[in-house]
């Protein structure tokens, strides 16, 4: 995962700076001599030499009365994918002050080396595995950690639960008792035995927390604070998410979402049934998850990156996800794709709008439904969705960390997730058509406001929030994985708490040998955020009156209540409530909202046909859209609104057969990558860049597949999203772009039934035709009707021997005006 994260990791690793003066040191495990510069820090004195991981080389340890680290040495054998050093001791496990948390014992001639101990004297040794330790800052207690929380003006934030209570949580909804479940995924980042695709890090049983749970939690004396916990289910495999329905809950832990219930009423679970199979396992930041009731009454959830082939048990239909994401009916087991394809949530507002993300990308708006081209497969549209705001920027307040396998990516989004619309209006005006973004990366929540004034929806940062965020932590422990608003209209951000949280298969395999990676498996928090002059709501007796009234509950402001009392009138089919809805939607004194719900939850009982419903919600137009209309499950050819119609028509030009831009040429190919990427490290290294150049060499080179700014053409990765890595990195994915590839990145592969075939990047897929990119900009539709196979492959678009094409004081001078050109502002 080059640049997230449902969650992603901050840690602090530092680059060694470089003395001038060589050391020539003999390495005695293999016979090997090296001339290389050491760190500063070396200059002092108090320094030993010793390999302390077994690989042949003579690592470093310095320790004197004004600092302290540790250095492995980097080999030429081992600058291996996201390794960011060069050969040397420049390998850095901790450096800092001495005194400090982290330090070591001074130096002196008296310390030896012993049976993998080093002896310091007075009887104090330090085990190798103890120095190999890759420290981190340390966690806080909660009360520490809730202190440490900045929310805005006029607001509060008070902690609700926390360890032992609950431990790694990532996911929160409440039952019509008021009772809150939680999901823990306990067994990030690896369940026992799991390991990284590679093979090279991986981990077997090593906690009994190690494991994914689902846990029930009350406030038993009505005072906010949550003090009893009931362990429901454990046992489970990376679970993500849940949603109430009847007398349980629906679960997305791989490769299954599954119906799990208490039978006898003693708050575990005894039932369990397997309703939708086959979702791709692996990395648990790109699995499927879930949960939004839809205004249709069926649950939404999100693809994850990941996929796979669905079985449904109820109907026995087999559905492959490929990129899109995906919704089902609870009351028929009828699974059914989404235009997609969502990271971690995919969420809807009053209105019927849908919301996703990733991680590099604040949000998208779903603007048009896959059921319309369901409807219509000869339309061929360039997307589905589209990015509410391009901004990348972030304003944490935590300590500035650097992450494993992105080292200067701070201040950057990273690891946006959990998107979710706030629908209530407890924070007032301040907090209107806000969505919450949670970015665990940078430890804090992000707010974006709604601009519903045009098609399709976007969104900007809040006035309040030019040079901040929302809430932000100075506790880099901090993981916000989700920030909804709960039954009494505060907002409840989950918080992991994890020292790292970036999965292993992202980070390189010898820093994830010295790393804690389950640091924080006891912990994690829950905080509630609200207006400090707002009365605290009982969240019990706010929802058992809403269970008791489910009609009177659609006009609550609250769209949590609204949700769960549509959904109570149609679990039990109320059908005698359809006159009181039918009253409610015409009500000239209710909200859009609440007429929206109304008429939804009339037409689930059999109070309106599908055109009757259409009709009553064309009145509440421009709030109602196409989501909203294509959820009726109308199939009229004039559905869409006017707006949307004409953007729509925008969208359905052509394909061009001509490139926006021509492609550089190769005139040879070095086969050995690695070799090249070497030789560009080494000899940039020597360089003085000149960023004036840097952009002649990106229209040579780069402009036809990828875009800066505004400018370029998007097959391979906005590069705004990437500049901040390390210069051997860029270097590697630009002469070596085969060694890593993401999924969303990869080639697809099309053979047609005339036996041709044809490659790109996956644009858009729809069920009457596939759209893939190739180089230079050139869109090519597929009729799904002329293809044979389609397959993902694991290599890139990106041509390979680029160096044919860019030398090194090229490639110096690009990288420079990348990271100039995209920092700026417009």
């Amino acid at each position: 995962m080059p640049q997230h994260a449902l969650l992603s990791l901050c840690l602090t690793v530092c680059i060694a700076s470089v003395a001038a003066a060589q050391e020539t040191h003999l390495h005695p495990a293999n016979g090997k001599t090296t001339a290389t510069a050491l760190p500063d820090r070396a200059q002092g004195g108090g320094m030993k030499f010793v390999d302390l991981n077994g690989d042949g080389y003579d690592d470093l340890i310095v320790s004197n009365a004004r600092e302290y680290g540790v250095y492995l040495f980097v080999s030429k054998e081992r600058e291996k994918k996201n390794l960011q050093w060069f050969e040397g001791w420049t390998q850095v496990l901790r450096e800092g002050k001495a005194g400090d948390g982290n330090s070591l014992p001074i130096i002196s001639d008296s310390v030896t080396f012993k049976d993998n101990v080093m002896i310091v004297g007075g009887g104090k040794s330090i085990p190798f595995a103890e120095l190999l330790k890759v420290p981190g800052p340390a966690p806080r207690s909660p009360q520490e950690s809730l202190a440490a929380l900045h929310v805005k003006p006029g607001f509060e934030a008070k902690l609700v639960a926390s360890e032992p209570l609950v431990n790694d949580p990532v996911f929160v909804d409440w039952d019509t008792k008021g009772l809150m479940w939680v999901v823990e995924m306990g067994d990030y980042p690896f369940a026992p035995g799991e390991k990284t695709t590679n093979g090279e890090t991986g981990q077997g049983k090593v906690s009994d927390l190690q494991t994914g749970r689902i846990k029930i939690l009350e406030d038993t004396n009505d005072d906010g604070i949550y003090d009893k916990a009931t362990l429901f289910l454990d046992g489970l495999t990376h679970p993500t998410s849940l949603a109430p329905w009847k007398n349980g809950v629906f679960v997305a832990s791989i490769p299954d979402v599954f119906y799990a219930e208490d039978t006898d009423g003693d708050g575990k679970c005894d039932k369990r049934e397997a309703w939708f199979s086959g979702f791709t396992a692996g990395n648990p930041q790109h699995l499927v998850n879930g949960f939004a009731w839809g205004l249709d009454g069926w649950f939404y959830g999100a693809n994850g990156d990941s996929g796979g082939s669905i079985t449904a048990a109820k109907t026995g239909k087999n559905v492959s996800m490929a990129t899109n994401d995906f919704r089902f009916d609870p009351r028929t087991g009828e699974f059914a794709l989404e235009a997609g394809r969502s990271q971690y949530g995919k969420w809807r507002d009053d209105y019927g709008n849908w919301f996703g993300n990733n991680n590099s990308i604040l949000g998208w708006h779903y603007w048009l439904p896959l059921r319309y081209l369901e409807q219509h497969p000869d339309v061929v549209v360039k997307t589905m969705r589209e990015t509410l705001n391009g901004e990348k920027e972030v304003f944490p307040v935590s300590p500035p960390v650097r992450r494993f396998n992105w080292a200067a990516a701070t201040n950057t989004l990273t690891s946006g997730c959990a998107p979710i619309p706030y629908r209530d209006t407890l924070f007032g005006d301040e907090v209107k058509d806000v969505l919450f973004i949670c970015e665990p990366a940078n430890n804090l929540v992000h707010r974006e406001v709604l601009d519903y004034s045009h098609t399709p929806i976007t969104s900007h940062r809040h006035k309040d929030d030019v040079r901040s965020e929302f809430i932000a932590s100075e506790d880099n422990w901090f993981r916000p994985t989700m920030a909804r608003m709960g039954p009494d209209g505060a907002l409840y951000v989950v918080d992991m708490y994890r020292l790292v949280l970036e999965h292993p298969e992202w980070i390189p395999s010898e820093i994830a040998k010295g790393l804690e990676l389950r640091a924080g498996e006891d912990k994690g928090r829950i905080y509630r955020i609200a207006p400090k002059a707002k009365a605290t709501k009982s969240i019990r007796s706010l929802v058992t009156k809403a269970a008791a009234e489910p009609v009177a509950a659609l006009a609550s402001s609250n769209g949590w209540l609204r949700d769960t009392a549509q959904r109570l009138l149609i679990e039990h089919g109320v059908k005698e409530s359809v006159s009181s809805l039918l009253k409610l939607a015409k009500s000239a004194d209710a909200s859009v909202a609440t007429r929206i719900q109304a008429i939804f939850t009339a037409q689930a009982l059999g109070g309106f046909s599908t055109d009757e419903t259409v009709a009553m919600l064309r009145q509440l137009q421009p709030h109602v859209r196409a989501g909203a209309l294509l959820a009726t499950g109308s199939t009229a050819p004039n559905i869409l609104p006017a707006d949307e119609s004409a953007f729509l028509k925008s969208q359905m030009k052509q394909p061009s057969n001509k490139p926006i831009a021509k492609l550089p040429v190769i005139t040879n190919n070095n086969p050995d990558r690695q070799k090249v990427v070497a030789r560009y490290v080494s000899e940039i290294a020597k360089l003085k860049a000149d960023a004036s150049r840097g952009q002649a060499v990106f229209q040579k080179a780069c402009i036809a597949c990828h875009k800066v700014r505004d400018l370029g053409v998007e097959v391979g990765p906005d590069l705004g999203t990437v500049i901040s890595k390390p210069d051997e990195q860029l270097i590697e994915a630009i002469f070596d772009p085969n060694r890593a590839v993401e999924v969303r990145n990869a080639a697809t592969q099309i053979t047609k039934k005339d036996g041709s075939l044809v490659a790109g990047l996956l644009v858009t897929e729809t069920p009457g035709n596939v759209t893939l990119r190739m180089p230079g900009g050139v869109e090519q539709v597929v009729l799904r009707s002329g293809i044979k196979e389609m397959k993902t492959l694991s290599t890139s678009l990106m041509l390979t021997g680029l160096e044919a094409v860019v030398n090194p004081q090229e490639c110096a001078d690009l990288i420079a005006w990348l990271r100039g050109n995209v920092v700026k502002k417009p």
